[in-house]
């Protein structure tokens, strides 16, 4: 849509600007027709650039779609743990703002508090991930992380030994994230600043 309207304007503003050139020639400035072209020329300027924005606001969004999705779902998984805790308050009667109850509870609302605890960590370093290296591969060790923080969290609500599978492939997936986070701060540091990409080293070679 955005190149349609692009294409019509610069048909459109390539006419005005013939009847710019007919007013300069026969110098009739302040005709009517010259004023109503100059302030037309003006007003698809604006538009044109406020076209050329949002093409390239929809290019960036298609680039970072995966991560927002992934990202998406962390947040609406982050929701389900804390109304399964409000859950086992109402069950347990344990009432804001105690923290302690039934051994259930107490299970719930850890398991909880550390999957809130390791969140920020999570979304900053699948970003810097997906934006550094690879956007796909992010996304994928994401919602492995999605699934993983679900295996710790309805295993430590059934014991404390339960909560060890999801926990350790949690730290696995996350050191993954940051390992290529990094590897793609540095590339993008050689490449921007010693004119040197790892990653096209790479292309060439596989």
């Amino acid at each position: 849509m955005a190149i349609i309207l692009h294409s019509c304007f610069k048909k459109l503003g390539s006419f005005i600007s013939k009847a710019d050139l007919c007013c300069n020639a026969e110098k009739h400035y302040n005709s009517p027709t010259c004023c109503f072209s100059l302030l037309l020329t003006q007003a698809l300027s604006s538009i044109h650039t406020s076209c050329l924005h949002a093409e390239a606001a929809g290019n960036m969004a298609g680039d970072l779609i995966f991560l927002a999705a992934v990202s998406l779902l962390s947040a609406f998984q982050q929701c389900h743990f804390a109304w399964l805790v409000g859950k086992s308050r109402m069950k347990h009667k344990v009432m804001p703002p105690a923290v302690t109850g039934a051994p259930e509870f107490d299970r719930t609302f850890r398991a909880q508090q550390n999957c809130v605890e390791f969140y920020p960590i999570f979304l900053t370093v699948l970003w810097t991930a997906g934006w550094f290296c690879n956007q796909e591969l992010a996304s994928f060790l994401g919602v492995l992380y999605v699934f993983a923080r679900y295996k710790y969290f309805h295993g430590y609500v059934q014991s404390v030994k339960g909560r060890l599978t999801g926990f350790y492939l949690n730290l696995i997936i996350l050191m993954c994230l940051i390992t290529l986070g990094a590897a793609g701060i540095v590339n993008s540091f050689l490449d921007e600043y010693l004119d040197f990409s790892i990653m096209k080293k790479l292309r060439k070679l596989f």
